[in-house]
């Protein structure tokens, strides 16, 4: 149940991470979080006005008018911030790449909205994080969600061209932010991918909402399914440590941490940590009927 737009929590013995990452509060409106991101970018300016007799600001001035200020809405500036970042990737292959990112924009605001609760997530989750001007600016893995969102919607929407388009950007993102993310790969909300180096997601992944992601996490296929289906499907509020591998279509549960390093090719429960490789199963402090910490192999879990 929802309550205060925040999701009630029912899974026991939750870390204080896992409850942040489980319940943390989805925003649905970009017109809101741009309208933030504004005020602060204006904030900025003045400081930079006041400061300018004695400090030089070496065009970054410049450079908060040009991708912030002279906007009016996250599509537009998310259009030209990530266009020129792909296009100085690619300057002889004459593609428009703000275009391409418009259109997608335009066509389906829900991945604006999608894009806005990536970046309001960091403010919530990221020690880090002192605003979410920043954000938008600089964290590649806002960057990178924001380009695997547009390449799922020409990848599910816009026929055998619009494929080829995805299949483009999806090199792009990975050259440029070194994310590789298939588009076919399902997004949540308020997804986080923290340094966003070495990350790969495979093309039948699905993620869910509040998902936190380190650097160097694979979530692939084991390479002996014989069904299209073969990645995992992450559940909400789940945490995804540096350098863990999930293998295979299994569920990771809501609310799960999978450690750092771990190598999972086994479905994981609600609130439980696997660690190790091969990974087990550590339980949730206070669960019905389980040990604080189960030796159960990940291969006999049910």
């Amino acid at each position: 149940a929802r309550e205060s737009g925040m999701m009630k929590l029912r899974l026991p013995g939750l870390s204080r991470l896992s409850r942040q990452l489980y319940s943390g509060r989805i925003p649905n409106s970009a017109a809101r979080t741009w309208q933030s991101i504004l005020t602060e970018a204006e904030a900025q300016v003045l400081k930079f006005d006041a400061a300018e007799k004695t400090e030089r600001s070496f065009g970054i001035r410049h450079f908060v008018r040009a991708n912030v200020l002279a906007h009016d809405s996250l599509a537009s500036a998310m259009s030209t911030e990530l266009g020129d970042k792909l296009a100085a990737n690619s300057a002889s292959d004459h593609v428009d790449y703000k275009s391409i990112l418009k259109s997608a924009f335009e066509s389906d605001t829900d991945i604006c909205d999608a894009v806005a609760a990536d970046i309001e997530r960091f403010k919530v989750i990221d020690p880090a994080c002192d605003g979410l001007l920043g954000v938008y600016l600089f964290y590649k893995g806002v960057h990178a969600l924001a380009c695997a969102r547009v390449s799922n919607h020409y990848w599910e929407e816009r026929g055998e061209t619009g494929r080829l388009i995805a299949k483009l950007l999806q090199s792009e993102m990975a050259d440029v932010f070194g994310v590789d993310i298939h588009p076919g790969c399902k997004l949540g909300r308020g997804v986080t991918i923290d340094h966003a180096t070495g990350v790969t997601l495979g093309e039948t992944c699905v993620v869910g909402d509040n998902v936190y992601i380190m650097h160097d996490v694979t979530l692939g296929a084991t390479g002996k399914a014989k069904q299209h289906d073969r990645h995992p499907k992450i559940g909400r509020g789940v945490f995804l440590g540096a350098k863990c591998t999930v293998l295979g279509n299994i569920r990771i549960g809501d609310g799960a941490t999978i450690a750092a390093a771990a190598l999972v090719n086994k479905p994981v429960p609600d609130g439980y940590t696997a660690v190790g490789m091969p990974a087990r199963l550590i339980a949730p402090k206070g669960a019905k009927g389980e040990s604080t910490r189960s030796q159960l192999d990940l291969g006999r879990a049910k």
